[in-house]
């Protein structure tokens, strides 16, 4: 690499494509020999057109800037020869280097013809881990000044820096990984073959590649070295820990004592050593975390007890792993804590190392896989949640998860990563799980976790919808038609083929039934494509309501000619996946389990057989079996294929179930979330989780902000009521009120919906609008990106607007200046025709109770809360809560909303008073902090 000359260049352009006319406004490049940066070359041009609103806006560059500038026919020699004889590389590197051709095109000169290099791609393969690869994410990962993003000499500067730290990672790989790379590399956009090879030459000239003592070089994979598991520390607790109250004892340097988290510490305490069930809510800043991790530790090493600590999102885990429980071990060194998730979310070394040495030419696949290369280098753990695959590397990933414990027979077995962290998990007192790995031990009584008897589930506010998934049943034709894709037939390069090129050699019985089987599977899935076509074009025809690209329709007792056609070919294929099932069990038999156990993709093909014995009990219990304790729906992609279609059973209500499978075997259950009580009542969550007649404890801890000074909630009288208008004019409504308010507040908006319609709506509304073209606006579901992308963004900009509908009522944290005021567009209520919440209410109102006041009311309360709690996250946010639905204070119900969030002054008048009232609020914010600064 040393020896190589790489011109690290950027463009900024008056739009996306050349070929529509679009011209190049500033130019700059940074040369790379032997490692350093040798020269520069910054120029801005004239495009000789206008330079539109939006691209000025996002580089900085206007049209004055580059009226006197070069045209780029005149630096088009000089911009030749740099590129002479080198690499050309560039952050996505196709958009500049199609600009550069074109314009060198135009001046008559010759086009760029070397070699390309996009460090886009390279940086997804050099940093696995990285959550973003946009330029201005990978420099804050990476700690690279980052002055003056869109501006391409800024820009090419940190590109040239990130090429640099790139090569770092590349020359620290042993030559084992870079050999796999090499092979790889073929199919990369980058052309790195050369680049890889001499690499490799030079390695093996010096020596140089067992400089890492950190890896364990084992057959053809570098993995990284694992610590030696520690022997259990709780022999040598400090007796001064053990005789304490986990109140009294102090707490890690940065953490300060708070007398509700001793108020919290106590109850749990209590619970636990009572074998007690408590319900604990714990309003924001009132140091939840610790608050029950200090009772736990103190509670399993004085019991030589086990406990589970249970979350519903990974960032929670991370916090947990990464910051509170290291800060508790800082002062008491005497436990230890392990994560354990489900066999799905660990890498399968045996299973890479097989996938690796096949034929691949699918790219997603080949990116993923030198993805997976460099991240064994740094993983100690092998879980999938680490690492940033492409969309595509799910399917690889599915191919090489592990899906059952390492055998004997496995050369990686005692590198195995899942079996690790079980060990792991059997020696710890705590130990950090999910609810859906939890809820999938309650159901299966396999012990996949090992053995408790206390639990503390945090997020307890998901733990009823988690469970109704896990006891419920699914069938999906994308899993399908991925089984059978893989499975191919026996004149393909998949499975089928490969095994019964196997059988035809070693087990001639085998391969007979293989053939059998491979005139069926063609059968099969064109049957499977007529039946799932059958229910999209059902579900069409008779669903009432549409959502985006989605459309639900809940199922019963059909009786028409159309659904008794989809049962008859239910029905078939019923018969099929018996068959499938039959002919496989015979080849099992034939063969033995030690004959499979020591061929991987033998061992692949009958891990179908499962899948199969699934499919048939599913179809079975969807289309054949009524269970008035069930409800089923059909769900399509209204805008998607034609058999993309997932039909689900779930159990209305959960609480029988959680109550003899789950909370009547654990001796004590604390369930803690921010939001659980209604008007400060648990019966809500008790009744649906049903510990009705376990009597559990209850605490509500409030949150220690002062919301009465921090906070207000405004509500527009004249505003529309929602049943007045049609859902186009409340859009038209809410978009006015987003564009007037906002200006008011100077800062950054987060707006809530129920429902995408509604946000799509406006957001193209808020777009359109003239008045906000100094403000990035954002919206979920709109092409803007992922949830995280999304926040990552609107963090960024310091005027934004960002529409979230589902997830980000809740989980998202943008304490300070990222946040100063919330609109929350309609109070939450689920939707009636929601195929369980009709259900529920339905079964309710069979039982003569009130389905609104039982259900549809305390659930929005809840999730209103949520929403709320956007807002203030620290005792120095201030800000403003919208609510756009008049029903707040109008209707009669509106009460319980306003009771069951902090105290804080709630006024109702017009919009522009409001408007008023927003001014003078952001002013004393603005006059208190310049008071405070002085």
């Amino acid at each position: 690499m040393k020896q190589k000359r790489f011109v690290v260049l950027d463009v900024e352009t008056t739009g996306n494509s050349p070929k529509k006319g679009d011209r190049i406004i500033q130019f700059a490049a940074v040369v790379l020999e032997g490692g350093k940066i040798v020269d520069r070359f910054m120029s801005f041009v004239n495009p000789l057109q206008p330079i539109p609103l939006f691209i000025e806006q996002l580089t900085g560059i206007s049209d004055e800037m580059v009226q006197d500038a070069p045209l780029f026919e005149e630096i088009a020699p000089a911009i030749s020869s740099l590129l002479k004889d080198s690499y050309f590389v560039a952050h996505n590197v196709y958009f500049d280097l199609s600009f550069v051709q074109a314009e060198l095109a135009k001046s008559g000169c010759s086009k760029f013809s070397g070699g390309i290099l996009d460090t886009v791609e390279l940086a997804r393969i050099a940093f696995p881990q990285a959550d973003s690869y946009k330029l201005s994410e990978l420099c804050k990962e990476l700690d690279i000044r980052h002055d003056h993003p869109h501006r391409a000499d800024s820009d090419a500067q940190v590109t040239a820096t990130l090429l640099q730290k790139i090569f770092e990672v590349a020359v620290s790989l042993p030559v084992i990984t870079l050999k796999s790379l090499l092979r790889l590399s073929k199919s990369f956009i980058s052309d790195a073959e050369e680049l890889i090879s001499d690499l490799i030459s030079l390695k093996q000239l010096k020596l140089t590649d067992h400089s890492r003592d950190d890896l364990d070089l084992f057959r053809n994979l570098a993995i990284k070295k694992q610590a030696p598991l520690s022997a259990s520390t709780s022999e040598s607790v400090s007796s001064l820990m053990l005789s304490s109250k986990p109140e009294h004892l102090e707490l890690p340097e940065g953490y300060t004592a708070r007398k509700d988290q001793e108020k919290m510490m106590r109850a749990i305490y209590h619970a636990l050593n009572s074998h007690q069930h408590l319900l604990l809510e714990a309003g924001t800043g009132t140091g939840k975390t610790l608050g029950y991790l200090l009772p736990s530790v103190l509670y399993a090493l004085r019991e030589k007890k086990r406990i589970l600590v249970s979350t519903h999102t990974v960032t929670l885990q991370q916090q947990l792993l990464q910051k509170d429980i290291p800060a508790l071990q800082s002062k008491y060194p005497y436990f230890d804590a392990a994560l354990l998730k489900g066999q799905s979310h660990y890498i399968s070394l045996q299973k890479f190392e097989h996938t690796l040495a096949e034929e691949d030419d699918n790219y997603d696949s080949i990116l993923a896989k030198s993805q997976i290369l460099i991240w064994l280098t740094e993983t100690e753990t092998g879980d999938r949640d680490q690492i940033n695959l492409p969309s595509g590397g799910a399917v690889l990933w599915r191919r090489i998860q592990c899906s059952q414990p390492s055998s004997e027979n496995n050369p990686w077995q005692t590198r195995c990563f899942y079996q690790r962290a079980r060990q792991k998990a059997e020696k710890a007192e705590i130990v950090i799980t999910n609810h859906s790995l939890l809820l999938a031990d309650c159901a299966s009584k396999m012990n996949i976790l090992p053995e408790y008897h206390e639990v503390i589930i945090d997020e307890a506010h998901h733990f009823e919808r988690i469970a109704s998934e896990q006891m419920g049943k699914k069938l999906d034709y994308l899993a399908l038609h991925g089984t059978l894709d893989r499975l191919g037939h026996l004149y393909s390069d998949n499975l089928l083929s490969a095994c019964s090129n196997w059988m035809e050699k070693n087990h001639p019985e085998g391969y007979e039934l293989m053939l059998e089987l491979d005139v069926m599977l063609k059968d099969f899935s064109e049957e499977c494509n007529e039946f799932f076509q059958g229910l999209h074009s059902y579900v069409q025809k008779r669903a009432k309501t549409r959502g985006f690209n989605k459309v639900v329709y809940r199922y019963g007792t059909e009786n028409n000619p159309h659904w008794n056609s989809i049962l008859e070919l239910a029905d078939r294929i019923k018969f099929y996946l018996f068959d499938f099932i039959q002919i496989m069990q015979k080849q099992k038999e034939l063969m033995g389990e030690s004959v499979i156990e020591r061929d991987l993709l033998l061992k692949e093909y009958f891990e179908k057989h499962d899948f199969f014995k699934e499919c048939y009990e599913n179809i079975s219990n969807l289309f054949f079996f009524d269970n008035i304790e069930e409800v089923k729906w059909i769900e399509i992609e209204a805008r998607g294929a034609k058999n993309a279609v997932s039909v689900y059973a779930q159990p209305i209500s959960v609480n029988e179930l959680l109550a003899d499978r789950f909370f009547s075997e654990k001796n004590s259950v604390v369930l803690t979330s921010a939001t659980m009580s209604v008007e400060g009542s648990f019966q809500f969550i008790i009744d649906q989780l049903g510990l009705k007649d376990f009597y559990p404890e209850t605490l509500a801890i409030r949150s220690p902000f002062l919301y009465k000074e921090q906070a207000q909630l405004l509500v527009p009288s004249d505003f529309p009521a929602i049943q007045e208008v049609t859902p186009d004019e409340y859009a038209a409504a809410a978009a006015k009120a987003i564009s007037l308010l906002v200006q008011k507040t100077s800062g950054k908006m987060l707006v809530l919906f129920t429902s995408f319609d509604m946000l799509r709506k406006t957001y193209q509304m808020l777009k359109e609008n003239a008045e906000l073209n100094d403000y990035a606006i954002m919206g979920q579901g709109t092409g803007s990106g992922s949830r995280n992308k999304l926040a990552k963004s609107f963090r960024q900009f310091e005027k934004a607007i960002l529409l979230g509908t589902s997830s980000f009522w809740e989980g998202v944290d943008f304490p300070g200046s990222e946040l100063t005021s919330l609109m929350i567009v309609r109070l939450p209520f689920s939707p009636p025709d929601d195929p369980i919440v009709s259900a529920k209410c339905e079964k309710l109102a069979s039982e003569g109770k009130n389905a609104f006041y039982h259900y549809s009311l305390p659930e929005a309360v809840i999730r209103f809360r949520q929403g709320f709690g956007r807002l203030i996250r620290s005792t120095e946010d201030r800000g403003i809560v919208y609510v756009l639905d008049r029903r707040l204070t109008a209707a009669k119900y509106g009460k319980y909303f306003i009771e069951s969030i902090p105290e804080v002054p709630v006024m109702e008048k017009p919009l522009l008073k409001i408007a008023e009232l927003t001014q003078n609020f952001f002013f004393r914010t603005e006059h208190d902090h310049e008071e405070n600064a002085e």
